[in-house]
């Protein structure tokens, strides 16, 4: 299909590439327990992609508009996600803290902070990443994260709530407002029309990622890590590698982004790469489709045929398989409605992209 004009194709491929781990590893609830070691590991590195190139679209649009633009943006992203937990989970919006939370106050806080020096973006990062750890030490992390249904509602305590904001809700504050300083700073810097190709950025990302599976795989003293069981096997049938996030994943995860980057750019956007980048294009309407497919179809269909998870690798593959297909199908649809009409108002972008 033909890449829009204004569009950096490379980065809705690098999106893409991110909705497709990201897929298999929200519907990992209906996968049967334990997951297997690659599972979890591939689908670890869906968040901070997402969180990192939506504030790096920042650096890269922020002179084009003003701050209200990105209020507005951050807020109808961050309603789509009130809207998720109350009329998909069921759920008091605001207390299990959600990944477009997240992305929706990040948003404003990068355009406030485009122009800063990139080295002032890489100290702020790495004191939010640090106080992260002091802030799991100091006041621990919940197994759990906290989710209050709608049908019996409790007020969660000041502090409860604060720390599910803060330190152990699904995705809070610290470590996640760091990657997006991160994202900024890769965007100031890496992500140039020309550094971003540079063998020295490419050899940089292939050794961050070596050294952070070698802290997350081998046991070192004061290294919390996969080796000394500090990282839950699941967390509500979620398997991903940061329940807590540690030191070990934050670095593995940097080094894995900058280094598929930088591979990335080096082929041209043809065969699955453009397949990639169409799914790219459409992040928002694949998080939201997903969700649902999963909650009405997939878990009303393995309950259907009398299991309590899907038990077979093969068969949750080809589930997968199933919702991306329909996605597409539904991707397809409006990318064929846009070509006739193009959305105006934010609230229909930010759904279905410009």
């Amino acid at each position: 299909m033909p890449e829009p004009s204004t569009r950096l194709p490379w980065i809705d491929a690098l999106r893409g590439l991110a909705i497709v781990l990201m897929v298999p590893a929200n519907l990992a609830p209906y996968f049967t327990e334990p997951h297997p070691m690659w599972f979890r590991i591939l689908g670890s590195f869906a968040a901070p992609t997402f969180i990192m190139l939506s504030a790096g679209m920042v650096i890269l649009t922020g002179e084009r508009h003003s701050l209200s633009y990105y209020l507005k943006r951050g807020g109808i992203i961050i309603g789509v996600g009130m809207c998720i937990d109350t009329l998909l989970w069921d759920i008091l919006p605001w207390t299990s803290f959600d990944v477009l939370y997240t992305i929706g106050l990040a948003l404003p806080l990068i355009y406030l902070l485009r122009r800063i020096d990139a080295r002032e973006l890489f100290y702020l990062s790495l004191i939010i990443f640090l106080a992260t750890y002091v802030l799991q030490a100091f006041f621990g992390y919940h197994a759990e994260a906290l989710e209050i249904y709608l049908d019996e509602i409790t007020a969660p305590s000041i502090g409860r709530l604060l720390q599910s904001w803060f330190i152990d809700g699904w995705f809070p504050l610290f470590p996640w407002m760091g990657y997006a300083l991160v994202g900024a700073l890769f965007f100031r810097t890496f992500f140039r029309e020309n550094s971003g190709v540079s063998n020295r950025f490419l050899m940089m990302g292939a050794a961050f990622t070596a050294v952070g599976f070698a802290l997350l795989f081998l046991p070192l003293p004061f290294v919390r890590n996969l080796a000394d069981g500090a990282i839950l096997e699941s967390r509500g049938g979620y398997s991903e590698i940061f329940y807590p996030p540690t030191f070990a994943y934050i670095f593995t995860s940097v080094g894995i982004v900058l280094l598929f980057s930088t591979l990335i750019r080096r082929f041209p956007v043809s065969g699955v790469t453009a397949l990639l980048a169409f799914f790219g294009r459409y992040s928002m309407m694949v998080y939201i489709l997903h969700q649902v497919l999963g909650a009405l179809a997939v878990e009303p269909a393995v309950t259907a045929f009398g299991f309590e998870a899907i038990e077979s690798g093969p068969w949750f593959t080809f589930v997968n398989i199933v919702v991306l297909s329909i996605i597409y199908a539904v991707c397809y649809g409006v990318e064929m409605i846009k070509r006739r009409r193009t959305p105006r108002s934010t609230v229909l972008q930010v759904l279905f992209g410009k």
